[in-house]
């Protein structure tokens, strides 16, 4: 089974290195204004750690089969019959809330820095709500 986790846990790491890499370049192109770039961020980590829910709770045995973790092993090192399958699907989807947390964790910090850079005495967002008229 450990070689199952290895590839499972490769082709997750791949796709949120796709994911960091795509947010990263979002987040420069809005580089002007940082508590927009930020809250980007958040959004496309917050988005992938919902995908990866969404994944992990939608993993049946049979669809095990059909992962890239499972084709890249040799079929005699795959896990063999029911119980293999699985125990590959625990495996699998112990990999990707894994992943989904650490996305969700990204998120918050990154929803954090947003609302920081945001609240700055610099910033015109602060100073709209402190000087908002109630009349």
């Amino acid at each position: 089974m450990g070689a199952f986790r290895r590839f499972a846990f490769a082709a997750a790491a791949r796709d949120a290195g796709f994911v960091a890499l795509a947010a990263a370049t979002l987040m420069l192109a809005f580089s002007f204004a940082p508590a927009l770039s930020l809250s980007i961020g958040a959004n496309i980590a917050l988005a992938f750690a919902v995908f990866m829910i969404l994944r992990a709770v939608c993993l049946r045995d049979e669809s095990v089969e059909r992962t890239e973790a499972w084709l890249i092993l040799q079929p005699q090192e795959r896990p063999a019959g029911d119980i293999g399958r699985s125990l590959a699907r625990d495996e699998l989807q112990d990999v990707l809330l894994r992943f989904a947390k650490a996305a969700a964790g990204a998120a918050i910090i990154l929803y954090g820095a947003s609302l920081a850079v945001s609240l700055d005495a610099a910033s015109r967002s602060l100073h709209a709500v402190v000087t908002q008229s109630h009349g």
